[in-house]
């Protein structure tokens, strides 16, 4: 996911303005990660960079508790 740093004309999503703050790509737009990694880089024209990557969230692991022995369980004494 990225947001959207500095406002720019994205020519590959049929001219979509993006705006400050925006999520990149738009909704129904498909991200292309070399573009969108291009539009973190500093533009030499421009002197500015467009995107800022965010970190994905991570999915959360369930840790599972070691099995308990069963009370249940006959002994032999």
């Amino acid at each position: 996911m990225y947001k959207v740093i500095n406002r720019f004309k994205e020519n590959n999503h049929d001219g979509h303005i993006y705006e400050i703050g925006d999520n990149y790509p738009a909704n129904g737009k498909k991200l292309v990660k070399s573009r969108a990694e291009a539009l973190t880089e500093v533009d030499s024209e421009y002197g500015v960079a467009f995107l800022k990557a965010l970190e994905e969230p991570k999915k959360a692991t369930t840790k599972q508790a070691p099995k308990q022995p069963s009370t249940d369980e006959k002994s032999d004494a």
